[in-house]
């Protein structure tokens, strides 16, 4: 059973990386991905620190982040859920600032992580070779 499982995970890893290597990238914004791995980054530790200003602050990039690439996925039909995946990102954070807003910290630190599993799924999906 377990070896099913592997086969599957490696399977879907492959699908993943033959499925970014088919979207021409060459209009995909590298500095504004740059400037969202900073601001998760910094987000993470100023909502730890419970700096509300400066966590807006990263959620504002965060935010940019998701609109522009959201409009990117649907400009692109060979990436059937990128925009699902930004979309998805910016609820996650309009919880966030909620949260944030509130002063609920540790609902803000939740928010942080599912903000970084939205990340982290696009990324497996759609992340341009290098």
């Amino acid at each position: 059973m377990r070896k099913k499982w592997l086969a599957a995970g490696a399977f879907m890893a492959l699908a993943a990386s033959v499925t970014a290597a088919e979207i021409d990238f060459s209009d995909f914004d590298d500095s504004l991905m740059e400037s969202m791995d900073e601001a998760i980054k910094e987000l993470d530790s100023n909502v730890g620190g419970q700096e509300a200003k400066a966590a807006l602050a990263n959620a504002a990039v965060l935010g940019e982040g998701f609109a522009w690439a959201e409009k990117y996925f649907a400009a692109k039909p060979e990436a059937p859920r990128g925009a699902g995946l930004a979309r998805e990102g910016q609820e996650h954070l309009a919880a966030l600032v909620q949260a944030i807003e509130a002063g609920n910290f540790d609902a803000a630190s939740n928010g942080v992580r599912a903000v970084v599993r939205t990340c982290k799924a696009c990324h497996e999906a759609y992340k341009p070779p290098e």
